[in-house]
């Protein structure tokens, strides 16, 4: 039995630039959320030894993140504002994996048939998608993933 090196792998199963797919969707970042975006910060930073690389600050939907590079995947820290939906979510622990948000080529998306949508960290429906810094936004398991995907389309008005 040989087994592989990561240079031997290097690569392996993923297209070269020139192959990829311009209407596949992109891993745009994997959320955790947490009780206290303070001090998951700071314990993302002194045990990964990373920053901050952008934060942003949603009032309509009660939350605050704090953005991480680690080696070019972006990580997620958000909180709510709202004691009982973080109640709701996360129970009794400081923090738990929360999503994955993939950026998707264009408006016209994925059909979300039989998936409730819904806002962030909180797991009643909405009505419809969330529209954030030109993008829209929903939250959905969709059957068969079993994982909340978090799924970004640019806006139709929205330059590409």
């Amino acid at each position: 039995m040989q087994l592989s090196t990561p240079a031997d792998d290097e690569g392996a199963g993923r297209p070269a630039d020139a192959d990829k797919r311009t209407d596949s969707p992109e891993l745009d970042h994997v959320g955790v959320l947490v009780r206290d975006l303070p001090s998951a910060v700071t314990a993302w930073a002194d045990r990964f030894d990373v920053g901050v690389v952008r934060r942003f600050e949603a009032p309509q939907l009660d939350l605050s993140a704090a953005f991480l590079d680690i080696s070019g995947a972006a990580i997620e820290l958000y909180t709510l504002h709202d004691e009982a939906a973080l109640d709701r979510v996360l129970g009794a622990r400081p923090a738990a994996l929360d999503h994955v948000a993939l950026r998707l080529p264009g408006p016209d998306g994925p059909v979300l048939t039989d998936c409730l949508i819904r806002g962030p960290g909180r797991p009643e429906p909405i009505a419809a998608p969330i529209q954030l810094g030109g993008a829209m936004h929903v939250w959905t398991e969709p059957p068969g993933i079993d994982v909340l995907l978090q799924l970004i389309t640019p806006s139709a008005e929205a330059p590409r």
